[in-house]
Protein backbone atom coordinates (compact mmCIF):
# COMPACT_ATOMS: atom_id res chain seq x y z
CA UNK A 1 0.00 0.00 0.00
CA UNK A 2 1.32 3.41 -0.93
CA UNK A 3 -0.16 6.53 -0.35
CA UNK A 4 0.76 9.35 -3.14
CA UNK A 5 1.00 13.16 -2.34
CA UNK A 6 -1.95 14.94 -4.66
CA UNK A 7 -1.82 18.64 -5.86
CA UNK A 8 -4.26 21.53 -4.67
CA UNK A 9 -5.97 21.13 -8.12
CA UNK A 10 -6.23 17.25 -7.91
CA UNK A 11 -8.74 18.61 -4.89
CA UNK A 12 -11.09 20.23 -7.80
CA UNK A 13 -10.71 17.38 -9.78
CA UNK A 14 -12.06 15.28 -7.09
CA UNK A 15 -15.46 17.70 -6.82
CA UNK A 16 -15.86 16.81 -10.83
CA UNK A 17 -15.87 13.18 -10.44
CA UNK A 18 -18.16 13.38 -7.57
CA UNK A 19 -20.64 15.00 -9.35
CA UNK A 20 -20.07 12.18 -12.39
CA UNK A 21 -20.39 9.63 -10.12
CA UNK A 22 -23.56 10.90 -8.74
CA UNK A 23 -24.92 11.29 -12.46
CA UNK A 24 -24.35 7.94 -13.49
CA UNK A 25 -26.10 6.31 -10.57
CA UNK A 26 -28.28 9.04 -8.63
CA UNK A 27 -30.70 6.51 -6.63
CA UNK A 28 -27.83 4.19 -5.32
CA UNK A 29 -25.58 6.89 -3.98
CA UNK A 30 -29.00 8.79 -2.76
CA UNK A 31 -30.10 5.83 -0.94
CA UNK A 32 -26.69 5.03 0.49
CA UNK A 33 -26.35 8.65 1.67
CA UNK A 34 -29.34 9.17 3.50
CA UNK A 35 -29.60 5.82 4.48
CA UNK A 36 -26.69 6.06 6.86
CA UNK A 37 -27.64 9.36 8.29
CA UNK A 38 -31.10 8.18 9.20
CA UNK A 39 -29.49 5.37 10.79
CA UNK A 40 -27.01 7.50 12.89
CA UNK A 41 -29.59 9.65 13.77
CA UNK A 42 -31.69 6.89 14.77
CA UNK A 43 -29.29 5.65 17.16
CA UNK A 44 -28.36 9.03 18.19
CA UNK A 45 -32.02 9.38 19.76
CA UNK A 46 -31.99 6.23 21.96
CA UNK A 47 -31.53 7.33 25.61
CA UNK A 48 -28.64 7.93 27.63
CA UNK A 49 -26.33 6.07 25.55
CA UNK A 50 -27.21 7.34 21.91
CA UNK A 51 -24.64 9.46 21.04
CA UNK A 52 -21.97 6.52 22.04
CA UNK A 53 -24.03 4.19 19.92
CA UNK A 54 -24.47 6.34 16.83
CA UNK A 55 -19.69 7.21 17.31
CA UNK A 56 -19.19 3.54 17.48
CA UNK A 57 -21.69 2.43 14.55
CA UNK A 58 -20.78 5.49 12.39
CA UNK A 59 -17.38 3.79 10.68
CA UNK A 60 -18.97 0.24 9.69
CA UNK A 61 -21.69 1.97 8.56
CA UNK A 62 -19.65 4.54 6.72
CA UNK A 63 -17.93 0.87 5.07
CA UNK A 64 -21.49 0.44 3.47
CA UNK A 65 -21.47 3.95 1.75
CA UNK A 66 -18.44 3.56 0.51
CA UNK A 67 -19.45 0.20 -0.66
CA UNK A 68 -22.47 1.95 -2.54
CA UNK A 69 -20.44 4.48 -3.96
CA UNK A 70 -17.68 1.51 -5.52
CA UNK A 71 -20.72 -0.02 -7.18
CA UNK A 72 -21.94 2.61 -8.90
CA UNK A 73 -18.60 3.86 -10.40
CA UNK A 74 -18.68 -0.19 -11.28
CA UNK A 75 -21.87 0.06 -12.91
CA UNK A 76 -23.40 -2.41 -10.36
CA UNK A 77 -27.00 -2.82 -8.30
CA UNK A 78 -26.62 -3.79 -5.33
CA UNK A 79 -29.28 -4.51 -2.84
CA UNK A 80 -30.38 -2.72 0.61
CA UNK A 81 -27.82 -4.52 2.39
CA UNK A 82 -25.31 -3.21 0.58
CA UNK A 83 -25.54 -0.43 3.45
CA UNK A 84 -24.58 -2.92 6.21
CA UNK A 85 -21.51 -3.78 4.18
CA UNK A 86 -19.18 -2.89 7.49
CA UNK A 87 -20.44 -5.56 9.24
CA UNK A 88 -18.85 -8.46 6.80
CA UNK A 89 -15.57 -7.16 7.37
CA UNK A 90 -13.66 -6.44 11.05
CA UNK A 91 -16.59 -4.57 12.48
CA UNK A 92 -14.98 -4.91 15.77
CA UNK A 93 -12.05 -3.03 15.10
CA UNK A 94 -13.72 -0.25 13.20
CA UNK A 95 -16.39 -0.26 16.15
CA UNK A 96 -13.27 0.83 18.29
CA UNK A 97 -12.28 3.17 15.94
CA UNK A 98 -15.42 4.57 16.48
CA UNK A 99 -15.42 4.51 20.16
CA UNK A 100 -11.80 6.45 19.82
CA UNK A 101 -13.18 9.29 17.93
CA UNK A 102 -15.91 9.93 20.10
CA UNK A 103 -13.78 9.41 23.70
CA UNK A 104 -11.31 11.56 21.71
CA UNK A 105 -13.33 14.92 20.71
CA UNK A 106 -15.65 14.55 24.05
CA UNK A 107 -11.95 14.93 26.03
CA UNK A 108 -11.29 18.03 24.12
CA UNK A 109 -14.37 19.49 24.56
CA UNK A 110 -14.18 18.60 28.19
CA UNK A 111 -10.67 20.37 28.29
CA UNK A 112 -12.13 23.33 26.64
CA UNK A 113 -15.19 23.78 28.74
CA UNK A 114 -12.85 23.70 31.78
CA UNK A 115 -10.13 26.00 30.67
CA UNK A 116 -12.57 28.65 28.31
CA UNK A 117 -15.96 28.23 30.43
CA UNK A 118 -18.89 26.72 28.64
CA UNK A 119 -18.78 25.44 24.81
CA UNK A 120 -22.04 27.54 24.12
CA UNK A 121 -22.93 28.95 20.54
CA UNK A 122 -25.27 31.36 21.99
CA UNK A 123 -24.03 34.13 24.51
CA UNK A 124 -26.09 36.43 26.84
CA UNK A 125 -26.51 39.91 25.44
CA UNK A 126 -27.25 42.94 27.38
CA UNK A 127 -28.38 46.35 25.24
CA UNK A 128 -27.40 49.35 26.96
CA UNK A 129 -30.11 51.70 28.24
CA UNK A 130 -29.15 54.67 26.16
CA UNK A 131 -29.81 52.08 23.09
CA UNK A 132 -33.12 51.57 24.27
CA UNK A 133 -34.69 55.23 25.43
CA UNK A 134 -33.63 54.01 29.22
CA UNK A 135 -34.89 50.69 28.91
CA UNK A 136 -32.94 47.40 29.38
CA UNK A 137 -32.95 44.26 27.30
CA UNK A 138 -31.47 41.26 27.81
CA UNK A 139 -31.24 38.21 25.15
CA UNK A 140 -28.90 36.06 23.39
CA UNK A 141 -26.38 36.59 20.48
CA UNK A 142 -24.77 34.11 18.24
CA UNK A 143 -20.88 33.33 18.95
CA UNK A 144 -19.34 30.96 16.46
CA UNK A 145 -15.96 31.32 18.30
CA UNK A 146 -16.28 28.42 20.57
CA UNK A 147 -17.69 26.06 17.57
CA UNK A 148 -14.06 27.37 15.80
CA UNK A 149 -11.83 27.17 18.03
CA UNK A 150 -13.02 22.98 19.02
CA UNK A 151 -12.86 22.30 15.12
CA UNK A 152 -9.56 23.76 14.68
CA UNK A 153 -8.27 21.50 17.46
CA UNK A 154 -10.22 18.81 16.84
CA UNK A 155 -8.19 18.61 12.89
CA UNK A 156 -5.34 16.03 14.21
CA UNK A 157 -8.41 13.91 15.71
CA UNK A 158 -10.63 14.23 12.39
CA UNK A 159 -7.17 13.48 10.35
CA UNK A 160 -6.66 10.01 12.40
CA UNK A 161 -10.31 9.10 11.57
CA UNK A 162 -10.91 9.95 8.15
CA UNK A 163 -9.41 7.47 6.61
CA UNK A 164 -9.05 4.74 9.31
CA UNK A 165 -12.33 2.95 8.22
CA UNK A 166 -11.46 1.77 4.63
CA UNK A 167 -7.98 0.76 5.88
CA UNK A 168 -8.99 -1.43 8.34
CA UNK A 169 -11.70 -2.99 5.64
CA UNK A 170 -10.66 -2.99 2.77
CA UNK A 171 -6.63 -2.94 3.54
CA UNK A 172 -7.11 -5.25 6.21
CA UNK A 173 -4.73 -2.66 8.37
CA UNK A 174 -4.41 -2.72 12.29
CA UNK A 175 -6.54 -0.23 13.64
CA UNK A 176 -3.25 1.69 15.38
CA UNK A 177 -1.70 1.60 12.14
CA UNK A 178 -5.17 2.92 10.51
CA UNK A 179 -5.31 5.89 12.66
CA UNK A 180 -1.66 6.65 12.08
CA UNK A 181 -1.45 6.13 8.13
CA UNK A 182 -4.68 8.45 7.96
CA UNK A 183 -3.12 10.99 9.54
CA UNK A 184 -0.19 10.82 7.07
CA UNK A 185 -2.30 10.73 4.51
CA UNK A 186 -4.26 13.87 5.61
CA UNK A 187 -0.93 15.84 6.55
CA UNK A 188 0.77 14.91 3.18
CA UNK A 189 -2.59 15.94 1.04
CA UNK A 190 -3.58 18.54 3.13
CA UNK A 191 -3.93 20.65 -0.28
CA UNK A 192 -5.94 18.64 -1.95
CA UNK A 193 -8.15 18.22 0.97
CA UNK A 194 -8.43 22.03 1.74
CA UNK A 195 -9.22 22.68 -2.39
CA UNK A 196 -12.30 19.96 -2.06
CA UNK A 197 -13.26 21.43 0.99
CA UNK A 198 -13.69 25.04 -0.56
CA UNK A 199 -15.16 23.85 -3.26
CA UNK A 200 -17.91 21.97 -1.71
CA UNK A 201 -18.15 25.24 0.41
CA UNK A 202 -18.44 27.28 -2.28
CA UNK A 203 -21.23 25.36 -4.32
CA UNK A 204 -23.21 25.18 -1.34
CA UNK A 205 -23.04 29.40 -1.15
CA UNK A 206 -23.57 29.20 -4.81
CA UNK A 207 -26.77 26.88 -4.86
CA UNK A 208 -28.22 28.78 -1.92
CA UNK A 209 -27.39 32.19 -3.63
CA UNK A 210 -29.35 30.88 -6.64
CA UNK A 211 -32.21 29.63 -4.97
CA UNK A 212 -33.09 32.66 -2.63
CA UNK A 213 -32.29 34.68 -5.65
CA UNK A 214 -34.77 32.51 -7.39
CA UNK A 215 -37.46 32.75 -5.01
CA UNK A 216 -37.25 36.57 -4.52
CA UNK A 217 -37.51 36.84 -8.34
CA UNK A 218 -40.51 33.98 -9.27
CA UNK A 219 -42.24 32.48 -6.23
CA UNK A 220 -41.32 31.88 -2.40
CA UNK A 221 -42.45 28.24 -3.41
CA UNK A 222 -39.14 27.47 -5.13
CA UNK A 223 -36.97 27.91 -1.91
CA UNK A 224 -39.26 25.47 0.03
CA UNK A 225 -38.45 23.22 -3.01
CA UNK A 226 -35.15 24.16 -3.15
CA UNK A 227 -34.41 23.06 0.82
CA UNK A 228 -35.91 19.41 -0.14
CA UNK A 229 -34.36 19.38 -3.74
CA UNK A 230 -30.84 20.66 -2.78
CA UNK A 231 -29.71 17.71 -0.35
CA UNK A 232 -30.56 15.04 -2.52
CA UNK A 233 -28.21 16.11 -4.55
CA UNK A 234 -25.52 17.97 -2.09
CA UNK A 235 -25.00 14.84 0.60
CA UNK A 236 -24.42 12.24 -2.19
CA UNK A 237 -22.00 14.34 -4.02
CA UNK A 238 -20.31 14.97 -0.59
CA UNK A 239 -19.78 11.11 -0.08
CA UNK A 240 -19.21 10.47 -3.61
CA UNK A 241 -15.97 13.10 -3.22
CA UNK A 242 -14.89 11.39 0.12
CA UNK A 243 -14.77 7.44 -1.66
CA UNK A 244 -12.43 9.47 -4.76
CA UNK A 245 -10.11 10.34 -1.93
CA UNK A 246 -10.61 6.81 -0.45
CA UNK A 247 -9.60 5.03 -3.87
CA UNK A 248 -6.91 7.64 -5.11
CA UNK A 249 -4.98 8.04 -1.78
CA UNK A 250 -4.60 4.38 -1.10
CA UNK A 251 -3.86 2.29 -3.80
CA UNK A 252 -3.78 -1.61 -3.40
Amino acid sequence: MRTPTLSFADGWRWTRDAFRLWRRAPALTAYVSFGYLLLLLLLSAVPLFGQFLAAVAMPILQMGVLAGMRAAERGLRPGPEVLFEGFKGPWQALAAVGALNFIANLLLLLVLSLTMGEMALFRPMVMQPEALDGAMAMGTAFDPMPILIFLLLSLPITAAYWFAPPLIAWHHVPWPKALFFSFYACLRNWAPLLAWTIAMALILTAAGFVVALLASLVHPMLFTVALFLLPLVFVPVLFAGYYRQVDELFLP
